[in-house]
């Protein structure tokens, strides 16, 4: 789960509380303080003041808060608390009550779901700016329908489920954002997971499915865009073997349409691949 920490002044406290704690036989750090010490290697553009949101970055404009005014943005952000997320932390689980609502402000996360045979299905990323949790917003109490994993280390922004419905009732604008990013967002997303899963054969699922996260969730660099993704959730996402996934990148590697790195691929031509 994500982790709540004090403020920054309380660390050294902390780092000499926890070295104290490893001198002892027997006892275990526990493991929320543990990451709570850890926290200052985790940098975030948010302005905050403790655990509170004064204001988001500059360059962070997420469409749940579009067409807001500045005075009505600074007055949701009030409501809401400030969390540091680790990297393959779980924030919320599938089944569990919908009791929390979520804007992502930095890092990359993503959705999976668990069969009733326990294979799990990867489903739509999640950047910064995106929102999750949105079952919350629901008016019956409800569910999770998946569960949320961060993939790298960010930050998130969260309301509790009685926090979030009031605001949406007091500004009707949150609810048509929902809407909106809901009909065209996630319709994007499944239509693209579509396309690649009705490719003609393996090589065009893995290709369409490179250039869409390329598109949606890459990362611009001198060599290429970079996708943060591995050779195992490849074949997760395209439904094809580990070793054909290996095969079809070592021969777009050899072609110059790619490099691949230790949990990264470099697209140096991602339009290529789509004809390769």
């Amino acid at each position: 789960m994500y982790v709540s920490c004090g403020i920054n002044s309380y660390f050294e406290k902390l780092d000499v509380f926890i070295a104290g704690l490893n001198q002892i036989q027997g006892i275990d750090v526990p493991q929320n303080i543990a990451a709570c010490a850890q926290k200052r290697t985790m940098t975030c553009a948010c302005k905050l003041s403790g655990n509170q949101i004064i204001a988001l970055p500059k360059e962070l404009n997420p469409r749940f808060l579009s067409g807001l005014t500045e005075a009505e943005i600074s007055s949701i952000l009030s409501f809401a608390k400030h969390r540091y997320l680790r990297a393959s932390s779980i924030v919320t689980n599938q089944d569990d009550p919908a009791d929390r609502f979520f804007i992502l402000t930095s890092g990359r996360g993503r959705y999976f779901f668990i069969t009733d045979e326990g294979r799990k299905i990867n489903l739509l990323w999640l950047t910064a700016g995106q929102i999750f949790g949105g079952a919350t917003m629901i008016s019956p109490p409800s569910r999770y329908l998946a569960t949320t994993e961060i993939a790298t280390d960010g930050c998130a922004l969260v309301w509790e489920r009685k926090v979030v419905r009031d605001l949406l009732l007091r500004y009707p604008k949150l609810f048509d954002n929902a809407l909106s990013i809901m009909a065209t967002d996630y319709l994007t997303g499944l239509i693209s997971a579509n396309i690649s899963l009705n490719a003609d054969d393996a090589n065009g699922r893995i290709a369409h499915l490179l250039v869409s996260l390329a598109s949606g969730i890459g990362k611009i660099t001198p060599g290429g865009v970079e996708v943060s993704i591995t050779n195992e959730e490849l074949a997760n996402y395209t439904n094809v073997t580990h070793f054909t996934v290996s095969r079809s990148l070592s021969d777009w590697e050899r072609a110059g349409l790619l490099t691949k790195q230790r949990g990264k691929i470099v697209l140096r031509k991602p339009e290529r691949l789509l004809v390769h």
